[in-house]
């Protein structure tokens, strides 16, 4: 945690931006007063952001410990690449 005054943030934004996202927590004052505090955004703030953008769907339910040990289908190189062709051709 760093506590530092208005003019100071002033002058090193974006060296304390990058404190609070390496997980720093600033604590803003101005003439000895707490006015503000600068938190790192958790992986949740970002979910709920895309989510409430309409770039991103919650899953409805955990995947099962099993899905990690199944193994990936098996679907030739030029399969894959007209399932992507075809979609960029329905924009």
């Amino acid at each position: 945690m760093h506590t530092i005054s208005v003019s100071e943030l002033q002058r090193n934004l974006i060296s304390y931006l990058e404190k609070a996202k390496d997980g720093d927590e600033i604590i803003i004052e101005d003439e000895n007063e707490v006015i503000a505090r600068i938190l790192p955004a958790d992986a949740k703030d970002e979910e709920s952001r895309l989510v409430a953008a309409g770039l991103m769907r919650l899953p409805k339910k955990e995947l099962s410990e099993d899905f990690w040990a199944t193994d990936a289908p098996n679907i030739p190189l030029e399969k894959i690449v007209e399932a992507i062709r075809s979609e960029r051709d329905e924009d």
